[in-house]
């Protein structure tokens, strides 16, 4: 029985989506307490482009407020039909996360209930998510306190006299600063031959939680979970208040042969793990993996994104690739990539690195026939046509079918009926950071091929590696 479900449709709140099970057409709106905001402005291009062929009628809502409800207004004891819902949510979170930052507040969106901040910003436009406190800010301090939500400055900067907003890891899963490994395994190259770079972020729920807690301390955290049944629990969403939401965000380094329009890109001083050094850097995202606990699914929701142009396949992807070198040569059969790096170590000469070659071995849901992932992805990149956001596609959304059934990993839970009923089950891999795991032979040992399979080895930190592996 799929028990995760909210059919209400009779109110809308400053936090809900709609996915409208109707064939007329498509209206994008904003809404605000159950109202249209002052200043409200539509995309009139994208809605005329779209009439009458938005399969499911599925309305996107143009909103710099974070949804904190999956609305499924006819549920499925398949969760195949019941993934158009979840599709939606995952690309409001992303609209909402992208949203133009008040700069003067952390993780505050500017002028959240009027689409046109978001449709007449510039792709360098500082942006929500990236104001959120990262890795280094959080479990990089050793035993001081982590600075206050709305501080730049922490106690312990590895870049003397510069604030730093970005400080990047070579490896999606060890950024303090990162080894030379891409998610359990060896680094990723691009084809200019630059090593792909990450960071993790927190959003203001679940950064506080953590600090009040003490948590980034070992001895806070064995005590913290003796204290409630030997687990943590980080705060989920209600229908009117954010729950924790996880940021994974993977960066090429933009080169004069890319196209920048193409990017949200950022062009200032970060912490490079390679040079191991403070340098402004013109980067490009190309990878962003959010994982947000949603009121009734707690086991979290887990929604993949990536560049369009990172390999071959997007109807809207552009040559030359960041990752695939255009052929056929060498050979990515039964894997998904070739030329993977030898070993951990990272090779500080460009020159001699080999570029891996990458295409997307599992591909982006075609199911149900109507509202599936394609064609969701399709919606609201016409319904973006204005902003960069359209060259960004949804890979996946994984979520639990069954959030009532749950066992913890560490008492012989069992993946994926104890993890809440996983779905999709298997191969929920971004090219960007699970590169070398879209074969489920390869992710042996791994934890799986899926962010759930990975993050319920955690279960004790409720999902969280970040909080198991840095607390010190």
């Amino acid at each position: 029985m799929f028990r995760n479900v909210k059919p209400r449709m009779s109110k809308l709140s400053i936090t809900t989506f709609v996915l409208v099970m109707l064939f007329s057409g498509l209206i994008i709106a904003q809404w605000s307490c159950g109202g249209a905001g002052k200043g409200d402005k539509s995309d009139t291009a994208a809605v005329d482009s779209l009439k009458g062929k938005a399969p499911g009628g599925i309305v996107p809502i143009i909103s710099g407020n974070v949804p904190t409800e999956v609305i499924i207004p006819n549920p499925s004891s398949d969760p195949v039909n019941n993934r158009p819902a979840f599709d939606v949510f995952s690309w409001q979170t992303f609209i909402a996360l992208c949203w133009p930052v008040d700069t003067a507040n952390r993780g505050v969106p500017l002028n959240p209930n009027n689409p046109a901040t978001l449709i007449n910003a510039t792709n360098t436009t500082p942006i929500v998510w990236t104001s959120y406190k990262d890795q280094w800010d959080l479990f990089g301090q050793g035993n001081n306190t982590p600075s206050a939500w709305n501080s730049w400055t922490d106690p312990v900067n590895l870049c003397p006299n510069q604030p730093v907003n970005h400080v990047f890891g070579s490896a999606k899963s060890d950024m303090l600063p990162g080894e030379g490994n891409e998610s359990l395994s060896v680094p990723l190259i691009d084809q200019r031959k630059n090593y792909v770079l990450y960071e993790i972020r927190y959003n203001e729920v679940q950064y506080n939680f953590i600090v009040n807690n003490g948590l980034y301390l070992s001895k806070n955290l064995y005590n913290y979970q003796k204290a409630h049944g030997g687990a943590v629990t980080m705060p989920i969403s209600d229908p009117k208040n954010q729950g924790s939401i996880l940021i994974k965000a993977a960066w090429k380094h933009l080169t004069p042969q890319d196209d920048q329009s193409r990017y949200y890109v950022i062009n200032e001083v970060v912490y490079d793990p390679v040079t191991k050094t403070c340098t402004r850097e013109m980067m490009g995202l190309v990878g962003l993996h959010i994982a947000q606990k949603v009121d009734q699914f707690g086991e979290w929701v887990w929604s993949s994104f990536e560049q369009v142009d990172n390999v071959p396949g997007a109807p809207n992807a552009k040559a030359p690739y960041t990752f695939n070198n255009g052929t056929n040569t060498p050979s990515t059969t039964n894997h998904g990539f070739a030329n993977k790096p030898a070993g951990k170590v990272l090779i500080p000469d460009s020159a001699s690195r080999v570029p891996v070659q990458v295409v997307r071995l599992n591909e982006i849901p075609t199911t149900p026939s109507i509202g599936n992932t394609v064609q969701v992805n399709q919606i609201f990149q016409a319904a973006l046509s204005g902003t960069w956001l359209k060259y960004y596609e949804l890979v996946i959304t994984q979520w639990p079918s069954n959030s009532g059934q749950f066992k913890q990993f560490t008492q012989n839970g069992i993946y994926p009926a104890d993890c809440g009923g996983a779905f999709p089950v298997n191969n929920c891999v971004n090219t960007t950071m699970e590169t070398y795991f879209q074969n489920m032979n390869d992710a042996a040992g791994a934890g799986g091929n899926s962010c759930m399979s990975c993050h319920y080895q955690a279960p004790n930190t409720d999902f969280s590696w970040s909080v198991q592996l840095r607390s010190h």
